[in-house]
């Protein structure tokens, strides 16, 4: 599944909005636009987590794109009722996804020399439709 022309539109200017223009780390922008994208409301104090993300800082851990999207995931189940043992395989298969498609989950491999706005970018095109295909409340119930 992949996003349709609007959707891209509306991540790219997001991203801009967000990341490149704006005060928010890779980790907060994914937050940020996921809960819009899910329509997911998301308090504050936990965008401002996010800043602490690992890849945040230059640390080159866990990419911040990658942390928010599991931060996302946790915060959507969390309203959902949905205990982490139902959300692991979903978290699990999405890191494995990213693997596959990024070539790597770590920040100091994914950082692009000219700034990580268009891998943000792609990052969300990819996410945004496997999230969709994989958070489904009466399934995950199952």
């Amino acid at each position: 599944m992949k996003v349709n022309s609007t959707m891209e539109t509306l991540i790219e200017q997001r991203v801009a909005a967000y990341f490149v223009s704006g005060e928010n780390n890779c980790a907060m922008t994914v937050l940020r636009v996921l809960t819009e994208v899910f329509e997911t409301p998301v308090a504050q104090p936990v965008i401002d987590a996010a800043q602490c993300m690992p890849g945040a800082g230059g640390v080159d851990h866990l990419c911040g794109l990658v942390s928010g999207a599991l931060m996302f995931v946790g915060v959507w189940g969390g309203q959902h009722g949905l205990h982490r043992s139902v959300l692991r395989p979903v978290t699990s298969g999405f890191s494995q996804a990213v693997r596959e498609r990024f070539g790597s989950l770590m920040c100091s491999d994914l950082r692009l020399a000219d700034g990580c706005g268009p891998l943000a970018v792609a990052f969300l095109t990819f996410t945004i439709p496997y999230l969709r295909s994989r958070l489904n409340v009466e399934a995950l119930k199952r």
